[in-house]
């Protein structure tokens, strides 16, 4: 099952959070079964003075192939087995009959988006030759595009055109939609020197870190060479964290630091290896699997992908483009991940480098004012409107209400910025109230 839903908070006590599920909009089966959608609305509460325990209820409407069916469904057990913000709850139908009866389980996170790159290059279904290539270089979404062609993120760092695709290891957003990012491949720049895989860079053409200043704290002794900077995430208090392509022993710390290691600016290991691939139960526990994206949440919870392919106790085995959880479950195989580009290649899994996580649930960063509408533009003919936003969020979405109370519609996907702050409405975008959303 797939699909979205909207979580509202209507109620908080210390011990107690119920929530409004909206909007939701669910689909299952299909591949020469049958297909149901299912639309509808919900409860669910969750805390607890002793035990924390969740409690979910659902009012929907299943269209299957015979009709639709108004459903009542309420929740099996109130267990709780994720970490807020993640949901999972398995439910089932309170007014069925003795010939039909539904059940479904419900695993939610609040991502509005899934950005990431791959290891391979691949061709996508979706579009034509020549122009459908994506490369490991470029920045995509698991919604079906492309955010930034890799020389869109490297076009301002100086190097003798024509650039060459440098790869995308790391990447994250930051105020007034500034993209930092690692490369795989080394390159000289014509104003910056020597760009090493190692270094933060910036797409507004600057370094922010070089890896000697990010491995300082761990005191690297011999001192490295480039040692490669793969996962990336920067925290809301500035605090970087990151995995590295090298092994190396760490004076400060008095221990071998391996690269499936999360590692912290600080100093720190946040969690080894082992602690990340634990609850899958890896055949081999002492191997080193490497670590090539993470997303850390709120709780934290680890969101990771490994560099080498591993299997489990039980010869499950988990890809180097899964996108798994420290938790113990896969969250995305990499196919679901490129599902909506269809690749031509015929590739159980393209890796998975990059990531950036679009979500509520992130902490904001401290300091940032919401967005405001500095200007707004009627040109004729054509009636087009253009709004001008001061934007100094990370990443930002358009959304649109016939009430300024709401609910919001997105009017537009997610972008990390406007050329100027101006954006141009199409004539026939509809009449009503709209906000910019920043994360």
């Amino acid at each position: 099952m797939e699909g979205k839903f909207r979580v509202r908070e209507v109620m908080s006590t210390p011990i107690l959070s119920v929530y409004s599920w909206e909007m939701i909009a669910w689909s299952a089966g299909g591949a020469g079964g049958p297909t149901y959608q299912i639309t509808g609305h919900g409860t669910w509460q969750w805390g607890g003075e002793v035990a924390v325990s969740q409690d979910a209820t659902l009012d929907v409407w299943i269209q299957t192939s015979a009709g639709a069916v108004h459903a009542y469904l309420t929740n099996v057990t109130p267990v709780v087995t994720r970490h807020w913000p993640m949901i999972y709850t398995s439910l089932e139908q309170t007014n069925g009959t003795l010939f039909q009866q539904f059940a479904l389980t419900v695993a939610a996170a609040p991502a509005f988006d899934i950005w990431f790159s791959t290891s391979q290059p691949f061709h996508a279904g979706i579009w034509d030759w020549p122009t459908n290539r994506v490369s490991e270089g470029d920045l995509i979404s698991s919604s079906g595009r492309i955010i930034k062609r890799n020389s869109e993120l490297t076009g301002r760092l100086g190097i003798m055109p024509p650039a060459p695709d440098l790869g995308l290891d790391g990447i994250e957003a930051r105020p007034g939609g500034d993209l930092y990012f690692s490369i795989k491949t080394p390159a000289f720049s014509e104003t910056l020197g020597q760009l090493n895989a190692g270094d933060l860079l910036s797409d507004k053409g600057r370094v922010v870190s070089n890896y000697m200043a990010m491995l300082s704290a761990f005191a690297p002794t011999p001192p490295l060479p480039d040692p490669n900077l793969d996962a990336l995430q920067i925290m809301a208090n500035g605090e970087i964290f990151f995995s590295v392509g090298t092994d190396f022993f760490s004076e400060r710390l008095g221990k071998l630091i391996r690269k499936g290691d999360l590692l912290s600016s600080a100093g720190r290991v946040v969690k080894t290896q082992e602690e990340l691939v634990a609850r899958f139960y890896p055949a081999d526990p002492k191997t080193d699997y490497g670590l090539d994206a993470i997303h850390v949440w709120p709780s934290g919870e680890v969101w990771f992908s490994v560099e080498t392919g591993f299997y489990g106790s039980h010869f499950e085995y988990y890809g180097p483009g899964y996108l798994l959880s420290d938790q113990g479950y896969i969250v995305a195989r990499n196919l679901d991940l490129l599902a909506k580009f269809q690749p031509l290649e015929d590739l159980a899994d393209f890796g998975l480098d990059a990531l950036l996580i679009v979500t509520d649930a992130d902490e904001p960063s401290p300091g940032i004012a919401p967005p405001r509408c500095t200007g707004i533009n009627l040109q004729r003919p054509g009636s087009l409107l253009t709004l001008t936003w001061d934007m100094p969020g990370r990443l930002f979405q358009l959304e649109w209400s016939t009430n300024c109370f709401g609910p919001w519609t997105p009017l537009s996907p997610v972008i990390t910025g406007l050329e100027n702050g101006a954006l141009t409405l199409p004539a026939n975008a509809p009449r009503g109230f709209y906000r910019l959303k920043q994360w």
